[in-house]
């Protein structure tokens, strides 16, 4: 086998590795997105401050649970198909309603006025494209 001959097959398997590394690396990026939705969520409501309730997201049906502090002030949750948001709440600046769905794990949405909380956990990935 001659040098020339010996570079192109050289050439050759380090192309074919280099391929194989760059597929492999493409997969360990996109693959843990996937991977966390066979696992459990938890929907968590505090409120002020301490935990109200605790649900499964994989077993609970479609519902809503109204939050209500001690000066009639609400917070309605609605749960719908494994994900959670404030439907309504009767705080001034409608920041926890604007939230919208929470579907992933440690997503928050938080009414300062009315002091509750809602918060889903889980054994997913914790970082998403916002992350840092």
């Amino acid at each position: 086998m001659t040098p020339g001959e010996r570079m192109k097959k050289l050439n050759y398997y380090l192309t074919i590795g280099f391929l194989g590394l760059v597929l492999l690396g493409t997969a360990g990026l996109y693959l843990p997105q996937y991977r966390g939705a066979e696992q459990a969520l938890f929907l968590e409501i505090y409120k002020d401050g301490q935990l109200y309730q605790k649900i499964p997201l994989s077993t609970a049906t479609d519902q809503e649970i109204k939050v209500t502090n001690e000066m009639g002030h609400y917070n309605l949750i609605e749960i719908k198909a494994g994900q959670a948001r404030v439907k309504q709440a009767d705080c001034p600046n409608q920041v926890c309603v604007h939230a919208g769905w929470l579907s992933k794990p440690n997503q928050i949405t938080f009414c300062a006025p009315n002091k509750v909380k809602v918060k889903l956990t889980g054994q997913g990935n914790n970082l998403d494209a916002t992350s840092y």
